[in-house]
């Protein structure tokens, strides 16, 4: 306060805090226009995928079956006939 009364002559003090006032009060207003929007669009379910969960779990399983597991090293060896067996 007291640097603005130094760099704020003081008859012009009113209008700068009413100024000021004003852009505190549509900053307000706007963030919690951004935290309503934002919460409810979390909140509502998607139109596009009714059962997002359920469609989920089929996709990862079969992703899974289309790409089993690597054999384990032992494995391939013993497997491979162009490899020397001991």
């Amino acid at each position: 306060m007291v640097i603005a009364l130094i760099v704020i002559p003081p008859e012009k003090l009113p209008d700068v805090m009413r100024a000021t006032g004003k852009v505190l009060r549509e900053l307000r207003l706007a963030s919690n226009l951004v935290v309503h929007e934002l919460s409810s669009a979390i909140e509502e379910p998607r139109a596009d995928r009714p059962n997002a969960g359920a469609a989920v779990a089929p996709e990862r399983a079969a992703a899974a079956s289309a790409n089993p597991a690597p054999p384990h090293a032992d494995d391939a060896n013993a497997a491979d006939p162009a490899t020397p067996q001991s």
